[in-house]
């Protein structure tokens, strides 16, 4: 898939369908509105909460992801940014790992910690 804002949009709307918000693999708030907003937040009872998101990969380009629908996920630009292009990494306190899924030729991201 190429990655522009159209069809992050319609990615978006595969795996949500017509939800406004959603959290990610880490549990991070997402704003459909959002999309490629490193500022996008909204105030939620007068807190105000980051919620621009983006396309990951999951098995990252430099390890030999592509940009194949299987290999992505909506992801909060904060958790984007953590995860960079590592297939081990930590956000906060939860330690991830990216792991083949046996079978297949599809990874996904496991937390361990």
């Amino acid at each position: 898939m190429k990655i522009n804002k159209y069809n992050a949009l319609r990615f978006w709307e595969e795996c949500y369908g017509s939800k406004q918000y959603a959290e990610d693999f880490h549990g991070n708030l997402m704003c459909k509105d959002g999309y490629g907003n490193n500022n996008f937040s909204v105030n939620y009872y007068g807190q105000e909460i980051y919620c621009g998101w983006n396309i990951h990969h999951i098995l990252p380009l430099a390890c030999g992801g592509t940009n194949a629908k299987s290999n992505l996920l909506c992801t909060n630009i904060a958790t984007n940014e953590e995860a960079g292009d590592r297939i081990t990494f930590w956000i906060g306190e939860s330690l991830y790992q990216v792991k083949r899924i046996y079978g297949t030729r599809d990874h996904e991201i496991i937390r361990i910690g």
